[in-house]
């Protein structure tokens, strides 16, 4: 009996020691790698930073002070930046040679720790932030439902949905007051977005803004948590009232999606949208099916692929066609706006091409032909890209001319400031849409211009926010002149929320268009 208890406790003591020893390893390795990379970070120029704090006195003014800092610390310190959020190590860069070693290499293509901090508690591990196995896998999947062959009949449904928008606008003719046209193009492409991908009409411009009005706060949320380092852990936010808050928007948001799921599953089980039976077809989307429908299909046929990515995923493209391509799309608007004359040109282009064609309405096939328009749309976003800032962390050491930039590294591309920069964009702070005429474009750096990233882990609805955009500006612009008290770009006044916002909202007057 004496001979088992002591055996026992010396299997148990010989656990305990293997066990304390490992996490003691661990723990070294961690800290071992965070000491490596704060030495390399030391080595790099940056404004002055203080213990514990790091550079948390940069950031205690307004939201449009703290947006500044960060994007103005790029320009002035660069190429190579570092910032200290709290104790955690931050390099920034504004350089495109060093942006595309980075974007395309293999050892980096993980999101930043903080990126991942900020959203996870509202996407999920969707696409835009999940680890590089997962995204390597839906990245192959969520590609199958935006090829071209699929987008295209899309046009027509953007058309109509334009026509509800119209609806709505012309409420606003002759006003003398402004109003906000991003709020108002929001529910139009959340309404576009669900009819197109989802194939469901859930007429979102005319009905409750609950949903709309969830993922802006959302935003909001998350990007001040981003903000405050005391919030980074999870242990001390779940605790905060911003985390209530934002899990009440979370429940709004995934209430609406899975209710959309749930009816679409169900038509599935009742052999609406059930009747190809080719499993290799079903997976590779050989039906053409738009995206939700095709995802169904495939969580029916590969068990691996779960209820909650599915829900995760959707929810995701909702957000980025609600909040990103919509809100891009009101900065094109309020630049025009601003430069008549440019708005005059794109409004030309758009008669002479309708005019040759489909006098009556914008069709898919026109919209090649709009090249002025998309002259126009690339300058508004170099400069205010809706998508200023985007992070990765390195998974293995990367060499780079005279840098050895540690494994474990987050590094910051203010794409703001990368589109300002002097050294690639000549008078970078005016509005010049001949930048990206067929001759001027061959002349830019390739990753001088990161509207949608670049490289492997670039924007997967690139197309179709291209699609949506060049279609709603043709509808807009043939009925619509735009204006707004805003008498030069100077004047606008901005914050880094999760995308690029003007302070006070996308403000313009609308009057009848002079045919």
């Amino acid at each position: 009996m004496i001979l088992m208890i002591a055996s026992s406790f010396t299997i148990n003591y010989v656990l305990l020691v293997t066990l304390t020893v490992l996490i003691g390893l661990l723990t070294f390795v961690y800290f071992s790698n965070y000491f490596r990379i704060c030495y390399f970070v030391l080595k790099i120029r940056g404004p002055r930073a203080y213990p514990i704090i790091g550079n948390g006195l940069l950031f205690r003014g307004s939201l449009e002070e703290m947006s500044k800092v960060v994007f103005e610390t790029a320009i002035e310190y660069g190429p190579l930046t570092r910032l200290w959020m709290g104790p955690i190590p931050l390099l920034m860069t504004n350089e495109p040679r060093i942006i595309q070693e980075i974007l395309t290499n293999a050892n980096a293509l993980e999101k930043a720790w903080l990126m991942k901090v900020m959203t996870r508690t509202m996407v999920g591990n969707a696409i835009i932030i999940s680890e590089v196995p997962q995204w390597k896998r839906m990245r192959s999947i969520i590609t199958r439902a935006f090829t071209t062959s699929i987008l295209k009949p899309y046009s027509n449904i953007f058309v109509d949905k334009m026509d509800i928008l119209i609806e709505i606008l012309d409420k606003e003719l002759n006003k003398e007051n402004t109003f906000d046209i991003s709020k108002i193009l929001s529910k139009a492409a959340l309404d576009s977005v669900y009819a197109s991908s989802m194939g469901v009409n859930m007429n979102v411009q005319k009905g409750d803004s609950r949903f709309v009005d969830a993922m802006h706060r959302s935003c909001d949320l998350m990007i001040g948590r981003g903000l405050n380092p005391l919030k980074y852990p999870e242990t001390i936010y779940r605790f905060t009232q911003d985390y209530k808050e934002l899990m009440q928007c979370r429940d709004v948001v995934y209430s609406l999606t899975n209710k959309v799921i749930s009816e679409k599953r169900n038509n599935y089980k009742n052999g609406i949208n059930n009747n190809q039976k080719d499993l290799k077809a079903v997976n590779t989307n050989a039906f053409k099916k738009p995206l939700l429908d095709y995802l169904i299909d495939f969580t029916e046929n590969n068990p691996d692929f779960t209820d909650e990515q599915l829900a995760d995923e959707i929810n995701f493209i909702t957000l980025e066609a609600m909040d990103t391509t919509a809100k891009q799309l009101s900065w094109v608007l309020l630049i025009m706006a601003i430069h008549k004359d440019e708005q005059k040109k794109v409004y030309d282009e758009l008669f002479e091409v309708l005019s040759n064609s489909n006098p009556d309405k914008i069709v898919f096939d026109d919209l090649s032909s709009l090249k002025y328009m998309e002259m126009v749309i690339k300058e508004a976003m170099r400069l205010f890209p809706v998508a200023p800032l985007i992070g990765r962390e390195l998974t293995k050491d990367i060499h780079f001319e005279n840098y050895t930039i540690p494994k474990g590294t987050n590094i910051a591309i203010p794409i703001f400031s990368v589109h300002r920069n002097e050294d690639y964009w000549e008078n970078p702070l005016k509005f010049d849409p001949e930048r990206f005429s067929s001759e001027n474009i061959k002349k830019h750096h390739p990753y001088a211009f990161l509207a949608f990233s670049a490289g492997p882990r670039n924007c997967i609805g690139m197309r179709y926010a291209w699609l949506f955009m060049k279609i709603a500006l043709a509808c807009l612009l043939s009925r619509y002149e735009f204006h707004t008290s805003i008498k030069d770009m100077s004047d606008i006044r901005y914050q880094l929320e999760l995308s690029l916002n003007v302070i006070g909202g996308h403000q313009v007057r609308i009057t009848p268009r002079q045919k």
